[in-house]
């Protein structure tokens, strides 16, 4: 992370980078030869000075309402460059089969403060001195306590199947409140969704909670996670009740069918057993209705067994997925068990896996922190620094997509042009 994107407790770091002649030269020649029609889109021949800089951050990072309204651009700036990169494609996938770059995936990542304390001080247990000490005030103790105190960053990630083609859509710390990391996350999702009308769904860990579940089939937004285990640890079951099966000669038979961890399954009786057998997705629709909202229903099917009487083999059911308002106000909602695209489903790891890349991106953050840490202090500063480094996976992945395609990046570099891609190669 550059020094000039990043927010320190003082302003000797940004000083000196600003104060070198051959890195100012080079921006304000970059800066010329991008925009050369527009003679305002000029730097000055020094560099700001120290006292600027610490004007422009106690203008522009110390205050809520203008650090939201950096989110807020940065955020409309990825969008677009997702758009534009070919990223939440309508023409691509379908409900049955969603498209990979299609889907956005998220992840939370605990935060380090740069200082253990979350005190101003600190009692000596031998003298009852009490001493001053360096903390983050905005700092909060971790779930278990087996991590320094910090906070815990969320961000939502697309992108396509490419190398070094990611955008950070949007990225925000979870608040202290009762909110889990999955609900901001989802929130985030919806709030961009309206304007990736090409995005199909959203990938999250077992972290995400039956409410989010449902949040995201209304909207119309099809996720992918793993059901959540019960307070004692077991797979969570829920009772669908009788469903009527269409057979493969035209007649209809009604079955129970129970909710077992993600999967619709029946109990049929295979020898002298009776025995669980799971159904297989056979295709996924959504519905709108007259609210803007909409309803998933999967079409779900007897597996061709051995053991499975003739008959049944091959019948069809369909399966409503979001959860009714008498099920949700009773607090047992269906979606507490059952998913769209269950871990039984062939197309589980293919979308469940695109999760990894928000891992890997977490990752290759921590690894531009000193130690791991966070490399200011306070929730605010740190937020700007993180949006420094969502506009460099940004430019980075433009110029990965440009490379690849040739693509025009006149829009956002003017009339500048990316040197050639150098690939090394073995000796």
């Amino acid at each position: 992370m550059n020094p000039k994107t990043t927010v320190n407790q003082t302003c000797t770091r940004p000083e000196r980078f600003f104060f070198d002649e051959a890195q100012w030269r080079l921006l304000r020649e970059a800066a010329a030869e991008a925009w050369p029609d527009h003679p305002h889109r000029r730097l000055s021949v020094k560099g700001p000075s120290r006292e600027q800089y610490a004007a422009f951050r106690r203008m522009h990072v110390e205050d809520d309402d203008d650090l939201a309204e950096i989110a807020e651009k940065f955020e409309e700036l990825c969008v677009e460059i997702a758009e534009a990169m070919g990223m939440c494609d309508s023409s691509k996938g379908s409900c049955t089969e969603p498209a990979g770059e299609n889907m956005v995936r998220s992840d939370g990542t605990w935060i380090p403060s740069l200082y253990n304390s979350s005190s101003p001080t600190y009692v000596d247990p031998s003298t009852g001195e009490i001493i001053a000490t360096r903390f983050d005030p905005d700092a909060t103790a971790y779930r278990d306590n087996s991590q320094a105190n910090g906070n815990m960053l969320v961000t939502l990630i697309a992108r396509n199947p490419h190398h070094n083609e990611r955008v950070i859509l949007s990225l925000d710390y979870k608040p202290h409140i009762n909110m889990s990391d999955a609900t901001l996350a989802v929130n985030m999702a919806l709030r961009i969704f309206p304007r990736l009308p090409g995005l199909q769904g959203f990938v999250y860990d077992m972290a995400l909670h039956a409410t989010d579940y449902d949040r995201l089939l209304s909207a119309g937004l099809l996720p992918v996670s793993k059901a959540q285990r019960t307070s004692s640890g077991k797979v969570p079951v829920f009772n669908l009740n009788e469903c009527e099966f269409t057979l493969t000669d035209g007649t209809k038979k009604h079955l129970v069918v129970q909710a077992v961890d993600g999967t619709p399954r029946i109990e049929l009786v295979i020898g002298d057993e009776r025995q669980s057998v799971g159904l297989v997705r056979i295709r996924t629709q959504r519905v709108s209705d007259r609210t803007d909202t909409y309803r998933f229903y999967g079409t779900w099917q007897i597996p061709d067994l051995p053991g499975i009487s003739r008959n049944l083999r091959n019948a069809t059911t369909p399966i409503r997925h979001n959860s009714y308002k008498n099920e949700i106000s009773d607090k047992t909602p269906r979606t507490r068990a059952l998913r769209v695209i269950p871990e039984s489903d062939e197309s589980f790891a293919r979308l469940f896996g695109l999760r990894e890349d928000s891992e890997s991106m977490h990752h290759h953050l921590k690894m531009t922190l000193p130690n791991g840490r966070a490399r200011s202090v306070g929730r605010h500063r740190q937020l700007f620094d993180f949006h420094g480094y969502q506009a460099h996976v940004a430019i980075t992945a433009l110029l990965a997509w440009h490379h690849r395609t040739g693509a025009d990046l006149s829009r956002w570099f003017g009339q500048w042009r990316p040197p050639n891609q150098v690939v090394a190669t073995a000796a």
